[in-house]
Formats: structure tokens, sequence, C-alpha cells
């Protein structure tokens, strides 16, 4: 016996046939990822005594996220990212308490035409450099510049957005671009350029960054410090760098500098090199880091000693030392609080977990 429609009934399975269609084409997937870092710190002089700390997201940054993405057909996708900062020593969250404040964007990417990313997002010196910068390579955050002046540690813009182009016999290039929405004098108004070459074992990156209003807190570099606040009117950073890649050997050097201008203006330069070698299941990684801040220096050692108990799960030891010099000059490990002297180390053993 034939079934015979009505045309209602016609219009329901056509339609139904391509929610069917459209399912089939349209392939989704969502990762819950994290990473969990703590351990034990002790600092030979913070703020003038000697201090144990027990302080986390060292060698990476706790987070908690998600990530999905969407097949659309024709080599275009739909993606987003939510990943949250977590500190395990308080169980509070990171980047001030922000939901969602290591990053949080939607966007569409294509094959051809590259992608477009909107919302919370790292600015592109980081997505230019950070394949060369010493923390990343092999060193964790205390190795990050002195109070992060070129913004390598992984600052954000807010209600920006990002276009990066597809890969051109290895040539990338990225732009972007930040609102202040309504901010006092424009502040938070920024723009970020930067560009990627890679083949085979060589990298080479360029990036730059501006934004309106922003300032850095001096007050750990220098010896009453008046004002503690350079900036206020603008920064902007640039930076250059390269890895080489030996066998089990990775090579990396890296140029930046960052001027900050306002009733009070400055300008840091940073220079930094080192080798991490791969030996079975160990990391190993020695670094050296120069800043120049007018007529102060800080000269900084990082030695790193990585053990990997499974591809998910390795325990690290740290020697990190840093030396100033100039007038009223004190170090100032990142991250850690500064000394009451020109010379810091510090001693880290740590636990990094991936999921």
């Amino acid at each position: 016996m034939v079934k015979k429609f009505s045309g209602s009934n016609k219009s329901a399975v056509a339609l139904a046939c391509l929610l069917a269609s459209w399912g089939a084409q349209a392939q989704s997937n969502v990762t819950i990822y994290g990473i969990l870092d703590a351990g034990v710190t002790i600092v030979d002089d913070a703020g003038g005594s000697s201090r144990k700390l027990v302080d986390t997201g060292v060698m990476q940054g706790s987070r908690f996220g998600f990530r999905g993405s969407e097949d659309l057909g024709g080599g275009l996708r739909a993606n987003f990212l939510l990943e949250q900062g977590i500190l395990l020593d308080t169980g509070t969250l990171g980047q001030g308490g922000l939901a969602w404040g290591r990053q949080a964007w939607v966007g569409l990417s294509s094959d051809q035409f590259g992608s477009v990313l909107v919302g919370r997002q790292y600015d592109l010196m980081y997505d230019a450099l950070i394949s060369f910068h010493t923390p990343t390579v092999s060193a964790g955050g205390y190795a990050n510049n002195v109070v992060d002046n070129d913004r390598l540690s992984g600052q954000r813009l807010n209600n920006s957005v990002k276009y990066r182009s597809p890969k051109m016999a290895g040539l990338t290039f990225s732009v972007m671009g930040a609102a202040p929405e309504g901010a006092a004098n424009g502040a938070g108004k920024a723009g970020s350029a930067g560009v990627l070459y890679a083949s085979g074992p060589l990298t080479l990156g360029a990036g730059y960054t501006y934004v309106r209003g922003a300032t850095v807190d001096i007050r750990s570099l220098v010896t009453s410090a008046t004002p503690v606040v350079m900036g206020g009117s603008f920064s902007r950073t640039l930076g250059a760098g390269g890895s080489y890649v030996l066998g089990q050997t990775t090579l990396h050097g890296l140029y930046s500098q960052a001027e900050f201008g306002g009733p009070t203006s400055g300008k840091f330069r940073n220079y930094e090199a080192g080798v991490a070698h791969r030996l079975g299941s160990w990391n190993l990684g020695l670094a050296y880091a120069h800043t120049k801040l007018s007529e102060n220096k800080y000269d900084q050692l990082d030695l790193t000693a990585d053990y990997f108990l499974s591809k998910r799960t390795d325990v690290y030891a740290q020697v990190i030392g840093q030396k100033a010099s100039g007038a009223g000059a004190r170090a100032a490990i990142f991250l850690l609080p500064g000394s009451s002297t020109d010379e810091q180390a510090a001693f880290r053993l740590g636990l990094r977990h991936a999921f």
C-alpha cells in the first residue's frame, strides 16, 4: 500500500531530510582540558627576609577550559574557546577573579581565507613571539622579563577582533584591534600585528602592540621609586625572535622593547638567549636574560630540570638568579616579592599535570 502525504506532511518530511543532511555535514566536537601546576618555592630575599611559598602556575599557568569546533563544510569551521585561570594554593580564580580570564572568544576559520576571532584574547606580541620566549621554551613564569614589561607572560586585550591569515609559503600574518567601549580617554584602545615564518627547523617571528592608557608599576625595581607608576598615556611594545631545532636540542633568542609614555616615561630593552635539550624523559633548560631601563640593568640566569613521569605529568626543579645594577636598582624576579638588595635567588620544586 502506498501512503500519500498531504502538503504539510511533505513539507515536514523535506525539513527532516534537510536537517538530517545538515547533521551529517556539520560535525562538531567539544574538548574539556586543563593544566594543574603547583609547588614550593624558596626565595632568599623577599622584602628583606627569606621566604617559603606554596606557589601555583609557575611552569605553566593553571587553567580549566572548553574548546570546540564545528565543521560547516567547504573548509569553513566555527570555533570557540573558554578558559579560566585557577590559583591552586587558594582555590580562587586567576586574572583578578574573572570567570574566563585567560581567554574567551568565538570565531570562524577558513582553509582558504584564514580566521577571525572575537572576544578576550592574547595580543600578537604573545602569539608571534611566545615560541622563542624562555619561559615557554624551558623555564616557566619566573623567567619572564622584569615586571613583564614586554607583555610576553601572556597579556590579553578585551573587546578585541583578531584576523589570522592562512599559511602561505611558511608565512602567517595577523592583525588585531580592541575597542575602549566608553573608557575614559579611550583607555584600552589597542592595535597589534604579528608575523611568523616557519621552514623546517627554523622559525622566525616579529610582533607589535600599542595600548592607550597602559601603565607599569616599577616600585619593585628601584629603591624608593617615585613615582611608582610609569606611563599613563600609552605603551608601545615590539619584538623579534627565532628558534632553531637540532635533533633534541632547541636554540632560541629574542629581543623586545617596551616604551611607556605619560607623565613619567621610560623604555625597557630586553635580550634573551637560551637552549633546551630533551634527554629521554628529561627536558633541560639554560637561559640568560638582560634588561635595561635607563641606566639600570637586570641580568638573570635560569636553570631548569624537568622530568616527565608520563605524557601528562611531570616534576621539575628550577634555580633562578637575578643581579641588578645602577642607581638604587633592586632585583625583582617576576611573580615573586621584590628583593631588598640588588640580588635575588629562588629555588623551586614543582608538579604539573595536564588533562
